[in-house]
C-alpha cells in the first residue's frame, strides 16, 4: 500500500509499505477515501512546526470505509462508511479526567499524522473507539471536515462573550477561519471576517453563513460592516497566530481575544490590562471532551454546510499539487499565502466509486 511518509522539513515522499491489517481484538482497519490538508501539515512539512517523528505517515482528517475489524468489534461493521477521530487519549491520566483529553499525557505515538502512521495512505489502523459510522446522507467528502470541526468547536466553547450583540471578528478565513465564522453564528453571533489575501478572500464570500460579511482589512470591517471606524473588539478569534500585539490595546474592556494558529511569534503586552480591562487572552487546539460529537451532529445534520468549503480534490499521488494550492511549495522549500481561490483542499487516496 501507499503512505506519503515524513523524513524531515520538506522531506516527504509517497512509498510503499506492508498493508495494514487488524491484529488486536478491537482494531479496526479502515479504507482510507480522503484526507483534508491542515494547517498543522503545512508547518509539519515546512518545519515550523517541527513535532511530527521521521518516518510517521502524515494526514489525520480523515473519512473512509471499514476493511477489517478485529474479533471484539461491535460498533462498526465491514463496509461501512466511517470519520474518524485521529486523536486517541487514554481515559485516566490527570488531563483526561479532567476533560482536557487535548493534552492527555499519554498521546505521544497515538496521534495520527504526528507520532503514530496518519491517513496520507491507502489503509489506516485504529480501534473501534475512535471511528463513527455515518448515515447514507452525509458524504465522504464532508465528513472529512469533521475533525478540524471539532478543534474549532473546543475553541467555541471557551469563548464567553459579554453579549450576544458583541462586536465579533474572526481574522483569516482559510477552513478554520471559516468554520469559527460558521460556529459562532449558531452560538448566536455575528461575527465579521477580515482576510488580507484577494484570492481567499473572493472565494470566502461565497461560503458564509448569510448576513456575513468579509473585508480585505480591520479598517474596511469597522467602516463597512459596523459603520463606525473606531467600532470595538469585543471578541477576536486570531486564526494566523500573529495579531496579539497589534490588536491588545484595541481590545474593548471585557473582551475576549483567542489565538488558534500554530506560528512562533514573541509578543510584549502590558499584563496590567488583563485584570485592569478585564481582558480574556485564550489559546486552543485539538479536541475538548465531546467534541468530536458535536461536530459529528453539525457535520451529518448539515446545520454547517461544511460541504461548501471544499474548494480542491486532488488524488494521493498529486499531493505536491494540493499543498502547493494551499501555498506550500515542497520541491521550491518555501511557504507562503495561498494565492488561489482556495479553502479545504482534500487528498483523495481510494474514494469509493459512487462518491468520486
Amino acid at each position: 500500500m501507499r503512505a506519503l511518509k515524513f523524513r524531515g522539513a520538506w522531506d516527504v515522499a509517497i512509498e510503499d509499505v506492508p498493508e495494514l491489517h487488524a491484529e488486536g481484538p478491537d482494531d479496526v482497519v479502515v479504507d482510507i477515501a480522503y484526507t483534508g490538508i491542515c494547517g498543522t501539515d503545512l508547518g509539519v512539512v515546512s518545519g515550523s512546526y517541527p513535532v511530527a517523528v521521521p518516518g510517521t505517515t502524515l494526514g489525520h482528517e480523515s473519512t473512509g470505509v471499514v476493511a477489517e475489524i478485529g474479533p471484539e468489534v461491535t460498533g462498526v461493521a465491514v463496509g461501512d462508511r466511517v470519520v474518524i477521530n485521529p486523536t486517541p487519549y487514554c481515559g485516566t491520566c490527570r488531563m483526561c479526567r479532567t476533560q482536557r483529553i487535548n493534552h492527555c499525557v499519554n498521546k505521544h505515538g497515538t496521534e495520527s499524522g504526528i507520532s503514530y502512521d496518519g491517513t496520507y495512505a491507502d489503509r489506516y489502523r485504529t480501534t473501534s473507539a475512535f471511528v463513527h459510522r455515518l448515515p447514507d446522507h452525509t458524504t465522504l467528502r464532508a465528513a472529512a471536515l469533521t475533525e478540524p470541526l471539532t478543534c474549532v468547536l473546543s475553541g467555541v466553547r471557551k469563548i464567553q462573550p459579554p453579549s450576544l450583540s458583541a462586536y465579533t471578528y474572526v481574522f483569516g478565513a482559510g477552513p478554520l477561519g471559516l468554520l469559527y465564522t460558521w460556529a459562532l453564528t449558531l452560538k448566536g453571533l455575528s461575527p465579521v471576517v477580515v482576510e488580507t489575501a484577494p484570492a481567499r478572500l473572493e472565494f470566502a464570500k461565497r461560503v458564509l453563513p448569510e448576513g456575513v460579511t468579509a473585508h480585505a482589512s480591520l479598517e474596511e470591517a469597522r467602516r463597512d460592516h459596523f459603520g463606525d471606524e473606531r467600532a470595538p473588539l469585543d471578541v477576536v478569534v486570531d486564526t494566523t497566530s500573529g495579531l496579539l500585539e497589534r490588536l491588545y490595546t484595541e481590545l474593548a474592556c471585557g473582551g475576549a481575544y483567542m489565538s488558534i494558529g500554530l506560528k512562533s511569534k514573541q509578543v510584549t503586552i502590558d499584563a496590567m490590562h488583563i485584570a485592569d480591562r478585564s481582558l480574556s487572552i485564550i489559546g486552543s487546539i485539538d479536541s475538548l471532551h465531546g467534541s468530536f460529537d458535536e461536530a459529528y451532529h453539525l457535520v451529518t445534520t448539515g446545520r454547517i454546510p461544511v460541504d461548501r468549503l471544499i474548494s480542491h480534490v486532488v488524488p494521493l499521488e498529486e499531493y505536491k499539487e494540493g499543498f502547493a494550492t494551499l501555498g506550500c511549495d515542497i520541491d521550491g522549500r518555501t511557504l507562503g499565502g495561498a494565492t488561489t481561490e482556495s479553502c479545504k483542499v482534500l487528498i483523495a487516496s481510494a474514494p469509493p466509486a459512487g462518491e468520486r
